[in-house]
């Protein structure tokens, strides 16, 4: 039987949201706050540690049973694939590295995480799969204004991303993907809220975000890696309340973005349809000014500048190549938009 934190579950029912009810919680008291990497299945979650790089392999009641050594000392991002696991590195100044390591920890393959938005890929967040490619958030470079910094998919080898996102929040960690929803946490930095936001990925628009249990205490939860398991949401932070007795814990939540109620900023976001564009895209803008923006593609490179008027705006992208852009006006509002 897994062990209930019921003050949390109460904390958690008690905001003004119904995204998320945390049903239950793991605790690993003698794993330190090392604990990063998570890839949940239906018997064993696999953990992986960002002080050793080694991975732990736990039942669903707290009991970790064996562990697997990796000689990596990181583990940012863990991928549990059927004959293989992907490890994302830390923090590298030129460039993050992705590793795959079969069961036995042996190395199979590496990769250089591409450059990003802002210059290389340094600090990695986390990793979910998708298909052959893999999403992951950056924590470094991130920024001070919108977009405080981006998640990237890319299929690993591929010279640049294939799909970016703009996210909420500096300091981005754990990620999971539920359908066509992005899932990402971020850590207190400067005085943000900790916080699970939504992204939904079909429409190119941010859904809302969802408070960590803790922030009414001391908002200093670490929240690190995430998982998605198919039913439940698997988030490793910190145990509820101060940090000196600070152990990793897996809260689990039953995460229903279809019918929550989110919270967000009050702020005319653009619009930009059809999905997919083919000749034209038409970019919807609540601004009473003109304003200028621009046509970015998924490595981050701007590929038309152009401005913005209020009402409804066309542009013409029948020459461009297929593939996910983003529209960024000069007052830090983006969309995203699929070109056929």
């Amino acid at each position: 039987m897994r062990t209930h934190f019921s003050s949390l579950i109460a904390c958690v029912l008690a905001l003004p949201c119904g995204a998320q009810i945390l049903v239950d919680s793991i605790p690993y008291p003698g794993a330190g706050t090392g604990v990063w990497g998570i890839d949940v299945t239906a018997d064993t979650i696999f953990l992986g540690s960002d002080l050793t790089g080694n991975i732990r392999y736990s039942d669903h009641n707290g009991a970790v049973n064996a562990e697997l050594i990796t000689g990596f000392d990181f583990n940012h991002g863990l991928i549990r694939m059927p004959a293989s696991y992907l490890i994302a590195e830390d923090y590298t100044a030129n460039g993050a590295g992705l590793y795959e390591i079969d069961l036995a920890g042996n190395l199979l393959n590496s990769w250089t995480f591409p450059d990003v938005v802002g210059g290389p890929s340094s600090g990695i967040g986390d990793l979910c799969a998708d298909g052959n490619a893999v999403w992951y958030t950056m924590y470094y470079p991130d920024f001070n204004v919108y977009p405080f910094a981006y998640a990237y998919k890319w299929i690993p080898g591929d010279p640049a991303p294939i799909d970016t996102v703009p996210l909420q929040g500096e300091q981005p960690y754990g990620i999971a993907l539920k359908g066509d929803t992005l899932l990402y946490v971020t850590d207190n930095l400067n005085g943000d809220q900790e916080r699970i936001y939504a992204y939904d990925l079909t429409n190119g628009t941010d859904i809302g975000w969802v408070e960590l249990p803790d922030t009414p205490i001391d908002n200093d939860q670490r929240p690190q890696g995430m998982d998605y398991d198919g039913e439940f949401l698997y988030l490793v932070a910190n145990r509820q309340g101060g940090s000196a007795f600070a152990y990793q814990t897996i809260f689990i939540y039953a995460f229903d973005v279809g019918t929550a109620v989110w919270e967000h900023a009050s702020k005319q976001d653009l619009n930009a349809y059809p999905v997919p564009a083919e000749d034209v895209l038409f970019i919807e803008s609540g601004a009473s000014e003109l304003l200028p923006a621009q046509l970015i593609d998924a490595s981050g490179r701007t590929v038309r500048q152009f401005s913005l008027a209020s009402g409804v705006n066309t542009l013409n992208v029948a020459s461009l190549p297929g593939g996910v852009y983003m529209v960024r006006s000069a007052d830090g509002r983006m969309t995203r938009v699929v070109k056929k």
